[in-house]
């Protein structure tokens, strides 16, 4: 009997469609399935890796205790909480089995094989034979050839180059807890700061990106250039630069235009997505990066797209003819028209004879339409969408552009280029153009004639990072995989954490309390050196290889953590801290109810009047006019009462009724509606987005519905969205309100009603 261990349930029900059920014979030879339920053992935590003695030394996080030294730990393993039922089962399973088949996910960092060798381990099973299936996906040919073709393995797993390979980098990642501990103890004392990798160097980037943000200055340059009548720009290479348009002397001819070529280009479809750039994408429309990831992995699991965590670009000749007879039935379900699709040979570019997995596209599965894939969870319509646009684009035609250079005739410096698209071809499918990186063109042939104009410019921008933007700069420096970015992605800016690194807004990064602690003691170290990362890889890739022993590198962990620990401490020196400093001359002192209390002299950047202070303390009511937060003037009446905020409790000013200055009645921006969710008392804001709840979307709300209404956005432009109640956290704060969660498209402009405005 031949025993099958999967990765997880869904793949093992993969595997007995693929072979005939959980249990059988194929090829002639009986086989049972078993699967985990991904890595079911962990590593202990430090203080329980080594002997009674040093304990206390590894259990402390003060640094004084600092390097760790390889050889102190055990490195044992423990069952990860709930694996117990499940390894019972595998036992069960596998009992009597001669062969056993590792058969979990083929990753290319190896942690198919370290899951599996821990099961093999931590249960002590000693069957005959040991074998390994490689698939490309769980397709049903692609387990079947992998069952007939699998490969035998040592029975000894420290001769498995895979699992050395990955073990080697799991022991690499928890001596790095040294540097989190480090970073704590430099940082402002109670923040556990996390430093790895990945984590270390997004924050080291979009740090520095926010600093070049923060410190640019729109200072305006001036310079002579020429326009033609198409609207196109002749420009001179380092032309002379002024400080004010009048230094710029314009008093000179106009120019005919020379046309110097004319060139017909042609441009191929943009390479396949992997996991980041598919969520980077994603960001924009709002989709966090950790709901793709689980979206996706169920979509998988169903073949309805490809395998996840592929560090293929390309595509194998196999998996190309594969997909080209779906083509068709993919176009239509994501809006493409199939006859765009008029390259349906594989490209050199895009198909190679080369990778395992192969990149992310479109499974086997084609949904029968979008509305279908609702059920894996968020996201999943986008996600296949733009999956499957991507994909089919490789068999479209290449853009086709005309591409003109000129020159003026009286002033040969001055030159210019432009674009004029002539056949869309791949772009007609998916359009991946970033107009926010593209210069503005014209788009229109070059003119006859240009004329001179005073010019103004700035010095560029630097772009403020996104979640697209950072993954390209990780990509451009080979940090991590597609995946792996992805993950660590969604780890340091999940709010829901107690101390997360980043935030995100829309795709928008900016730094969290934490991060910013953090992005000041990584300068100068080895954690937040890019290079730690390549110089990792190439280690796994030589101990994949068998040409180096992992404890040498492992040994130089020592070094790299004392450097930092001298580096940190200097930098925790010069952190700059958010303060948030009290002034007393801010608040007046008085009695209530023979209890001394104090209350600010002023209420949303309004002061009050000594005849207000004394009004508030003899309990009257006043009236004041301040700015709400959306810059609208109002009025409010109110008095001086005890409130809380954030379990605080304090004395303040408190409207009760709000007018505008006309004296009519307006929205309370404050207004709570008390109600039961989930059999708890909560409470949650009936304004949102300037937009006051009426009885009936407050009634819905409440019962679990979605609404949809118009609000103002802080700017005042109106706008429609659906949402409902939910329970949020933001900066590390949980509360219970209103969130959008689709916004409504406005319907396009027909030309003929856009050249009637017009």
């Amino acid at each position: 009997m031949i025993g099958i261990l999967t990765e997880k349930a869904s793949a093992a029900r993969n595997f007995e469609k693929a072979l005939g059920g959980k249990e059988g014979t194929y090829n002639g030879e009986a086989y049972r399935i078993t699967h985990a339920r991904g890595h079911l053992y962990e590593l202990y935590d430090p203080s329980q890796q080594v002997d009674e003695a040093l304990q206390k030394k590894y259990k402390s996080w003060n640094t004084k205790n600092l390097p760790w030294k390889r050889e102190d730990f055990l490195w044992k393993k423990k069952e990860t909480k709930d694996a117990v039922d499940i390894l019972k089962q595998i036992k069960a399973d596998l009992k009597g089995c001669d062969e056993l088949i590792i058969a979990t996910d083929d990753d290319p960092s190896g942690e198919g094989e370290l899951l599996a060798w821990e099961i093999i381990d931590g249960l002590a099973l000693k069957p005959k034979k040991i074998s390994r299936m490689y698939f490309v996906d769980e397709s049903k040919p692609s387990i079947q050839k992998a069952f007939v073709e699998r490969k035998p393995l040592d029975q000894k797993m420290d001769r498995d180059l895979d699992f050395v390979k990955a073990d080697f980098r799991s022991k690499w990642d928890y001596l790095s807890m040294q540097f989190t501990r480090i970073a704590t103890a430099n940082g402002d004392g109670k923040s556990v700061l996390r430093q790895g990798r990945l984590k270390s160097a997004m924050v080291k980037m979009v740090g520095d990106q926010l600093k070049k943000v923060e410190s640019y200055k729109k200072e305006p340059f001036y310079e002579l250039r020429f326009k033609d009548e198409n609207g196109n720009m002749f420009i001179k290479s380092k032309a002379a630069r002024f400080k004010t348009p009048e230094e710029v002397d314009i008093a000179i001819e106009s120019s005919p235009v020379v046309v110097d070529s004319t060139t017909l280009k042609k441009t191929p479809p943009p390479r396949l997505l992997d996991l980041a750039g598919l969520s980077a994408q994603l960001s924009t429309q709002g989709l966090k990066a950790k709901t793709v990831l689980s979206t996706y992995q169920k979509m998988y699991e169903d073949q309805i797209v490809s395998y996840p965590r592929t560090e293929d670009k390309t595509i194998t000749p196999e998996q190309f003819q594969e997909l080209l007879p779906l083509a068709d039935q993919i176009a239509q379900i994501v809006g493409v028209k199939p006859e765009l699709l008029t390259y349906r040979k594989a490209r050199a570019s895009h198909v190679k004879a080369q990778g395992a997995h192969g990149a992310n596209r479109p499974g086997p599965n084609v949904p029968k339409s979008l509305s279908d894939l609702k059920k894996y969870g968020a996201g999943a319509e986008k996600i296949y969408v733009l999956l499957a646009k991507n994909f089919l684009a490789m068999l479209a035609p290449n853009y086709e552009y005309e591409q003109q250079k000129g020159h003026l005739e009286k002033y040969p410096d001055y030159k210019a280029t432009t674009d004029i698209p002539k056949f869309k071809g791949w772009k007609a499918v998916y359009n991946a153009s970033d107009s926010s990186e593209e210069e503005e063109k014209t788009n229109k042939k070059l003119g006859t004639h240009a004329d001179p104009f005073t010019y103004e410019g700035f010095p560029p921008k630097p772009v403020a990072p996104t979640m697209k933007w950072l993954m390209k700069q990780l990509a451009k420096y080979e940090v991590g995989t597609g995946a792996t970015r992805t993950s660590i992605y969604a780890d340091v800016t999940n709010a829901n954490t107690r101390f997360p690194l980043l935030v995100e807004t829309r795709g928008k990064l900016s730094m969290s309390e934490y991060g910013n602690i953090s992005y000041q003691l990584l300068p100068g170290t080895n954690i937040g050196n890019l290079e730690m990362t390549e110089q990792l890889v190439k280690q796994m890739q030589k101990v994949g290889l068998g040409q180096a022993d992992p404890n040498a590198f492992l040994d130089q962990m020592e070094q790299l953590v004392m450097q930092d620990l001298e580096q940190m401490k200097e930098n925790g020196k010069k952190i700059v801290h958010k303060t948030y400093e009290r002034n007393p001359d801010d608040y007046v002192k008085t009695t209530i109810d023979g209890k001394e209390i104090e209350f600010k002299k002023e209420f949303s950047g309004t002061v009050f009047t000594p005849e207000q202070i004394e009004a508030l303390k003899n309990g009257e009511v006043i009236e004041v006019q301040f700015k709400t937060k959306a810059g609208q003037e109002v009025k409010a009446k109110g008095k001086l009462e005890e409130q809380t905020f954030k379990k605080r409790k304090f004395y303040g000013f408190k409207p009760s009724e709000y007018f505008d200055l006309d004296g009519n009645p307006v929205k309370d921006e404050t207004e709570y509606v008390e109600c039961t969710w989930n059999g708890n008392p909560v409470k949650f804001k009936r304004v949102f987005g300037q937009h006051r709840f009426t009885d009936e979307e407050v009634e819905a709300l409440v019962a679990g519905q979605q609404i949809t209404t118009e609000f103002l956005s802080k700017k005042g432009k109106p706008f429609k969205a659906k949402g409902s109640l939910q329970e949020q956290v933001f900066r590390g704060h949980k509360f219970f309100g209103f969130k959008i969660e689709e916004f409504e498209k406005k319907p396009a402009k027909s030309k003929k009603a856009s050249n009637e405005e017009a």
